[in-house]
């Protein structure tokens, strides 16, 4: 995954060492270029110098094409406006915001952004996340990024579902589906099945409405 982590305080830098070890693309952001030094000699990821609420800094941290933001900067106003910026300006998949107000923290997860309370702010909680977010995935942005390709597994509660009411007008098209293996054509009469992988065109100011579709 192509993850950005904004916040290079004690956490930020936890699960950037953590998620780098597990092999994912990370790129952090900090406006104090110091904060770099803390970071273990064997840490590869990209390091980008600057406030992470700039879309010009965002973009230079490779946003248009990241799969998970964090934000952990010690402001909630701060992780607020960051998380927002994610999720309904770049349309990040899956965006995690660190919040001390355990109000603002509901209501940014009713808008569909995991705020992470600080009362349970470790490592787990943010990989035990990730883990269950597996089920989608944006694998390919086609050139101006308007149109989507996303990955997405079927859950129980989209089992038995026709096929063909997984395309919405020119909004969301499925376009393929694994099964048992094989690739697969959508067919009028499938139905979707527990563990069919979906690989679905979506317009990119629609990704909220397809994950609602695919009951993710």
């Amino acid at each position: 995954m192509k993850v950005i982590v904004i916040g290079c305080g004690k956490f930020g830098i936890t699960i950037s060492e953590y998620l780098n070890r597990q092999n994912h693309d990370v790129t952090v952001v900090d406006n104090n270029s110091e904060a770099f030094h803390s970071f273990n000699e064997d840490f590869t990821g990209k390091m980008v110098c600057g406030f992470g609420y700039d879309r010009e800094v965002l973009e230079q941290a490779g946003i248009t094409v990241a799969d998970v933001l964090i934000s952990c900067a010690n402001n909630d106003s701060m992780n607020a406006v960051i998380a927002s910026v994610a999720k309904n300006i770049y349309h990040v998949p899956t965006v995690i915001a660190r919040m001390y107000d355990p109000v603002r923290a509901r209501m940014f997860e009713a808008m569909g952004i995991y705020a992470l309370s600080v009362t349970r702010l470790e490592v787990e909680n943010i990989v035990e996340y990730l883990e269950d977010n597996k089920n989608w995935r944006v694998v390919r942005k086609l050139s101006n990024e308007d149109i989507q390709i996303v990955k997405a597994r079927v859950s129980s509660g989209l089992e038995g579902t026709p096929v063909s009411e997984l395309t919405v007008d020119d909004k969301i098209r499925l376009i393929a589906l694994e099964r048992h293996g094989n690739a697969l054509f959508p067919q009028p009469d499938m139905v979707c099945e527990c563990n069919d992988m979906l690989y679905l065109a979506v317009r990119r100011d629609c990704i909220l409405q397809a994950r609602e579709l695919l009951k993710l």
